[in-house]
């Protein structure tokens, strides 16, 4: 099974990522405040790109409340692109589930999180001489297991069910649903809730955030939440 992504929902949103696929362009996939997918291509010839609520932003967000109006800032260097938050934003940037300390490097597959907004990064026919031990530690990217990929399926399925469909299943529902015990049910839905950077939240609200960024950022759709897991 596929890791985790920020899938594609539609044919077209498919071949919009191919295409910029097919490009080789480094770039960025998100979701916009309506679910619409986002690419926004980082140019070499650009030195830097600003993220943030702010509509003069390179990359607008004016649609998500926990981003800043100046969050973050991507920088070419040296071939590279780095992301960078110093102290800008109220809420932090989070890559890969660790909150972002001043600059660090972009690795292709890297997940970020700005406000309520998360973002894959993309660096498509990535070469060269391979990374360094420390490189290969800083730029990890998280790798969702099948037993993982069963339990968010599960817990957003109520997500897409009909009626009011708002609030995701509970764990003892997941566990049942999935067949896992419901304390390794648990574990896993802190541990993904502690990649979202939403460990400080009470957890009955922590499920239902982890569920809602689950389906607004495309790691769950409509086609996998709403039949039965076997």
């Amino acid at each position: 099974m596929e890791p985790l992504t920020l899938g594609s929902r539609t044919p077209e949103e498919h071949e919009e990522r191919q295409a910029a696929v097919d490009r080789g362009v480094p770039f960025l996939v998100f979701r916009d405040g309506d679910g619409r997918q986002r690419i926004f291509n980082l140019e070499a010839s650009t030195d830097s790109v600003t993220v943030g609520r702010r509509y003069e932003a390179d990359i607008s967000l004016p649609w998500d409340p926990e981003a800043s109006r100046l969050h973050a800032e991507l920088s070419y260097r040296a071939g590279e692109w780095t992301i960078c938050d110093d102290g800008w934003s109220q809420n932090g940037t989070w890559v890969n589930g660790l909150r972002l300390a001043g600059r660090r490097r972009l690795a292709d597959g890297d997940l970020v999180k700005i406000g309520r907004t998360i973002m894959g990064f993309q660096q498509p026919g990535v070469g060269g001489p391979g990374p360094t031990m420390v490189e290969a530690e800083l730029s990890s990217t998280p790798r969702f297991s099948e037993q993982q990929q069963r339990i968010l399926r599960a817990l957003c399925r109520p997500l897409f069910a009909d009626g009011d469909g708002f609030n995701p299943n509970s764990d003892l529902e997941v566990a049942e649903e999935t067949g896992v015990d419901v304390d390794i049910v648990t574990q896993e839905l802190d541990l993904l809730a502690r990649l979202f950077g939403l460990e400080d939240m009470p957890r009955p609200e922590r499920r239902a955030e982890v569920a809602l960024l689950a389906v607004r950022s495309g790691l769950v759709g409509a086609d996998e939440g709403g039949g039965t897991q076997a």
